[in-house]
Parts: structure tokens; sequence; C-alpha cells
């Protein structure tokens, strides 16, 4: 009888010691765990802001066309023709002493001066096309009309530009500054002395395609602003004419032109250019006749007369 109740009065304080429902099978709670966050990656639909083409610059209309196509016309004649036979030789005003001063001094050296020009001249005509044209403006800014329209301007003022040049070559007919030393077998310039382009040095075509494209570049620039940026879209345009700049001091340094060739190049290259893209498309800013805006897909709103002024229409 008194085991009994020593063995109740154990397992009853052996209940006491264990808390309140609690069950001695029950393992321990682990205190609670933060579920992990997944990162949120949110991706933009178009990789640049829209573009846009003032509608009033129009398209590239029929007379572009002709012009371009008449230019590369006079290009090939012009290659096919032979300078005139009355040659101008020799150098006009500074020309002799700039040469003395930039001509590489060996033949070697020369060689190579004119082959970076070629480098140059195809950086300077290549990334308008390929990376302003192509990439920027079809791609990044996803406007493949633009990229059409710009790329056709750029080959519409190579052309015009280019035959200009061979009109005035064959024309002129003067002998490039190496031709004094045609003759001399030390020189080294056998084959740069027979044929005719040993009368073309005016003007340069190098030097005037690669500023007309720094010009036509610049000008797209201005009016698309293709880079977002201000600063950017000057830097390009300010780059386009130092890389035109190197090109017209090697055709100097590589005893192809005078600086009368390189500067007249210039000249009528960076004109074109500025001009061409300026008289066909970019003068017109709408201003006087109704003008419609794409802003944003799907709206758009025009711009016209009303009796007290003017009215926007929006479509939707």
């Amino acid at each position: 009888m008194i085991r009994t109740r020593l063995s109740s009065l154990g397992a009853a304080a052996l209940l006491a010691l264990i808390p309140s429902g609690a069950a001695l099978s029950d393992p321990p709670t682990p205190p609670p765990t933060e579920e992990p966050v997944e990162p949120v990656i949110v991706l933009d639909e178009e990789l640049g802001a829209p573009l846009h083409w003032n509608p009033a610059w129009g398209d590239f209309s029929a007379v572009e066309w002709t012009l371009t196509g008449a230019g590369a016309a006079t290009i090939l004649a012009a290659r096919l023709l032979s300078p005139s036979s009355s040659h101008a030789t020799g150098g006009w005003g500074p020309d002799e002493d700039v040469r003395e001063d930039l001509r590489l001094p060996t033949e070697t050296g020369r060689r190579v001066s004119r082959e970076i020009s070629d480098i140059t001249l195809t950086v300077s005509v290549g990334y308008p096309i390929l990376i302003d044209s192509l990439l920027v403006a079809g791609w990044y800014r996803g406007n493949k009309d633009i990229a059409l329209k710009t790329s056709l301007i750029n080959a519409e003022v190579i052309a015009i530009t280019l035959a200009i040049q061979g009109i005035t070559n064959v024309t002129v007919s003067r002998e490039r500054p190496y031709g004094r030393e045609c003759g001399d077998e030390k020189t080294g310039l056998e084959n740069d002395c027979v044929g005719t382009n040993r009368y073309r040095s005016f003007f340069s075509g190098h030097t005037s395609t690669a500023f007309a494209m720094a010009a036509a570049s610049c000008s797209h620039h201005i009016n698309l602003s293709l880079y977002q940026d201000p600063t950017a879209d000057a830097m390009s345009c300010v780059g386009g004419f130092v890389v035109a700049g190197l090109t017209g001091y090697l055709r100097i340094s590589g005893d192809q032109h005078y600086l009368t060739d390189v500067l007249t190049g210039a000249g009528v290259g960076t004109f074109v250019g500025f001009f061409v893209p300026w008289l066909f498309h970019y003068r017109d800013d709408g201003s006087d006749d109704a003008l419609t805006h794409g802003v944003d897909d799907g709206v758009n709103l025009t711009v016209v007369p009303s009796g007290q002024g003017a009215a926007i229409i929006g479509t939707f």
C-alpha cells in the first residue's frame, strides 16, 4: 500500500517537471525561417527610345535616285577616261613648302602612310553606314526605315562628291607630287609612274569622301539625335572630322597629294555632305503645313489650322 502511494507520488513529481501541453515524444520546434526572395529582373521591351522621322523631310525621292545613279555613272566614266594630255605640274602657293615639311623621308614610310589612309577612309565611310544607320538607327533605336533612308542619303553624298572629283581629275590632269621622281630607279616608283593615276592629283578623292561622310553623318546626328545625348552626338560629329583630317594629312605625307589638293577635297566634301541632306530633307521643318508626329505606337497627333489659331487632332 505504501509502495503504491510512493510510486504514484514519483510519477506525479515527474509529470510536474514537464511543461504543460508538451508531449514527451515531440521534438523541440525550430525557429521560423524566412523564405528566400527571388530577384525580379525587368527587361525593357525596346533597346532605345523610338526614333522618328519628321514627315516633312520626305522620302528618298526619284530625283535623288536619279542623281545617285548619274553620279555613279560619272564616277565610272571618269575612271575609264584618260586625263587631259595637257598636264598641270608642280605645286601652287604653299604646296612645295608643305610637301617638304610633311612628306615622309623614305618610300617605305610613304607607302605605309598611303595604306593607313585607305584604312581611315574605310572607317570614314563604314562607321556612318554600319554603326550609325544599321546598328544604332535600325537595331538599337528600332527604326529600319530611317536606317535605310540615312544609308541612301550617305550613298547619294558619296556619289555626288566622287562624281565632281572624277570630272575635275580628268579635266585638270594634275601630276601627283611623286611624279617628278619618275625615271629614277632608286625611288622604287616604277609601278606608280605607269598609267593615268599619276595625273589624278587634283583634287584628293580620299579626303573629299572622308569629309563628305563626316558632314553627312553630322547632319544625321544634329537632326535625329541618334545617340539620344547631345554630348555623344557632338563627339561623333567631331570624331568624323578628325578622322577625315587625318586622312588628308596621310595623303600629303604619303606624297600622293599637295596641300591644295587636300584643302579643295575637304571643302568640296564638307559642302556636299551638309548641303545635300539639307536640300532634300532637313531644311523643311513642316512649320507651314499640317505636321504629323508619331508620339507613341497607335497614337498620332496632327496640328491643323483652325478659326482661332491651331487645333490638335489625336488619332488613337
